[in-house]
């Protein structure tokens, strides 16, 4: 439901490089909030590439119910301004918008009602005592009568993710600024609290400093490139009825500001924000699965805990432990295609390469559901690999005489072993291999804790972990907290699928992760060759022209097993090739 917005103090501009404004929205960036993203960068950019996949394919596309704790705080005898009708229409709406994050709001179990005169014209001086009230591992929504903040009022507030305090797992709304027809402050503070800053930027009332062209637009304002830029919108340069922007602030560069005055991340008059766009989108989704998908209702909530077989044919089986809370049905759909494929409550399915979303929907006895999507929860690469030797680093910092290993072949004979390791320091081992075997990597930690034992300040030296490579320097694997043990299984069988000869065409290197290439035998150049993965689908079809089409670049396909179907004189002949 849209909101009045009632400003507080007088709009005014002073000039292109600063407007004073009486802020609707209390959040506020925190000074270390950016090197927070920066730990996450890599995770973050994976979440929002995974959500454009999932716009473009239009396969996984099940929405994760986040679960919320609603708290209406009321007079001491009881009585408010808002209803829980006036609270569920609300989210409602927001759901509409987040829905193309792949995100739905859902309220866990009864409101929980607060009699309380001083929290019901709250002060965020008071801010300790709404919050003792905070059920953990949920966000907390709170509605009060009104909130004021250093002696201004503001119609909502939460906090950006960074934090792992659950303090702060909390967005608290104004009753009025929640009922009134024409708003959306809610969603702008859900926004906020999935990573969203304002499309200004962080600073209210300095100019910003993304250019108009959008050069710099993942550094400046919101760091989303298609929000435009925003040079401070409110109601003194956007008309609240044509919703046009009337100001004539230029950026850095000279050029007039053209901003989008739609955008509920604005300022704009809130008469006139009804959008949000693909990359706010994206940054919602990835800001949730990063940061707050810990989140679950005590009495109905999906969860489960999977154990992995590992074969050297790269076939990976996964058994499936549902521990979810109030379930008596379950429909699991656990390779992302949006078919469900078992449901019975802990299935096992074997995978082959790939990136699998696992998405579990539970249905309790009231027939209420839920659903949860796990985004690549399963990632299996090939095992093969080309070496004469495993070269295994060991990073020991605190976790002194914890750590042993052991190297084993397919026979289950122990080939070499090591540690437990008396003092810190890197130890390395060379570990020779043979062609067409499958060895397992098995390493140990007497106290559970994997190697996680790091030494603060003494930067690379004091982070433990261990690391496997080939003799060419390619990372096999790593790890560093990996509980009790682990293993990791390491294939040999690259003579089977490297330089394979079939009638007049061989392919080489196999497996690859850049290129392979397709080599004559004396044959004349093939006319046409396609890729095929193993459902049959094409992934490419490509007519040869000259010699640097048998140069294939394979660096877009993702990891598996796939067949090239080469055609030269009529003749078909395949050829089965794997992708790191």
């Amino acid at each position: 439901m849209k909101k009045i917005l009632f400003i507080i103090a007088i709009i005014f501009s002073i000039n292109s490089s600063a407007q004073n404004i009486n802020n609707f929205c209390g959040t506020e960036v925190p000074e270390n909030y950016f090197n927070s993203m920066d730990e996450k960068r890599e995770i973050l950019e994976n979440y929002e590439k995974k959500y454009y996949q999932l716009k473009a394919n239009k396969t996984s596309t099940a929405i994760t119910n986040v679960p919320v704790k609603i708290h209406i705080v009321t007079q001491a005898n009881g009585t408010s301004a808002i209803s829980a009708s006036d609270v569920i229409a609300e989210i409602e709406e927001a759901n509409s918008y987040l829905v193309n994050s792949f995100l739905e709001m859902n309220i866990c179990d009864d409101i929980n009602y607060i009699a309380d005169n001083n929290l019901y014209a709250f002060d965020t001086d008071e801010q300790g005592s709404l919050y003792s009230h905070n059920q953990p591992d949920i966000l907390n929504i709170y509605f009060v009568e009104s909130i004021t903040s250093g002696g201004n009022g503001i119609c909502g507030y939460t906090y950006l993710p960074g934090s792992s305090n659950q303090y702060y797992d909390v967005i608290v709304m104004d009753n009025q600024c929640t009922t009134n027809a024409d708003g959306d402050t809610l969603l702008h503070e859900f926004g906020h609290h999935w990573n969203l800053i304002h499309t200004h930027g962080v600073q209210n009332g300095t100019l910003t400093t993304e250019l108009v062209s959008g050069s710099n637009c993942s550094s400046g304002g919101d760091q989303i490139c298609d929000t435009p830029a925003d040079p401070q919108l409110n109601g003194s340069n956007v008309s609240n009825v044509s919703c046009v922007y009337t100001g004539n602030d230029t950026d850095a560069q000279g050029q007039f500001f053209d901003p989008d005055t739609s955008n509920i991340m604005s300022y704009s008059p809130q008469s006139c924000t009804n959008s949000l766009t693909n990359g706010q989108y994206a940054r919602m989704y990835a800001g949730y699965h990063t940061f707050k998908s810990y989140y679950e209702c005590p009495s109905f909530n999906v969860d489960f805990t999977s154990d992995e077989n590992q074969d050297c044919d790269d076939t990976i089986t996964v058994n499936f432990t549902d521990t979810s809370v109030g379930a008596v049905s379950w429909q699991w759909d656990v390779d992302g295609d949006d078919v469900i494929d078992y449901d019975i409550q802990n299935p096992s399915h074997t995978y082959s390469l790939g990136d699998y979303d696992v998405t579990l929907t539970i249905t309790n006895s009231n027939s209420a559901s839920i659903t949860k999507v796990f985004p690549a929860y399963i990632s299996y690469d090939s095992n093969i690999y080309e070496t004469t030797t495993v070269n295994l680093t060991v990073n020991v910092a605190n976790g002194i005489n914890q750590n042993t290993w052991e190297f084993k072949d397919s026979s289950g004979t122990v080939l070499d072993s090591g540690g437990p390791y008396s003092s810190s320091g890197q130890y390395t081992h060379a570990l020779d291999v043979v062609s067409s075997e499958c060895y397992t990597f098995t390493i140990y930690d007497t106290q559970g804790d994997g190697l996680s034992n790091n030494a603060p300040g003494q930067g690379a030296a004091g982070q433990e972990y261990y690391i496997l490579r080939t003799d060419d320097n390619s990372t096999i694997y790593w790890n560093s907290n990996f509980g009790w043990e682990e293993d990791t299984q390491i294939s040999t069988n690259y003579l089977s699928l490297s330089d394979i000869n079939v009638s007049n065409f061989s392919v080489y290197p196999n497996p690859s992760e850049h290129t392979i290439n397709i080599k004559l035998n004396g044959e004349s150049f093939p006319e046409r060759y396609l890729i095929f993965d193993i459902n049959g689908r094409v992934i490419l079809n490509k007519i040869v022209s000259s010699e640097s089409d048998l140069a294939i670049n394979i660096e877009s396909i993702d990891s598996g097993i796939y067949f090239l179907n080469i055609i030269s004189n009529g003749r078909e002949e395949n050829v089965k090739f794997i992708v790191k």
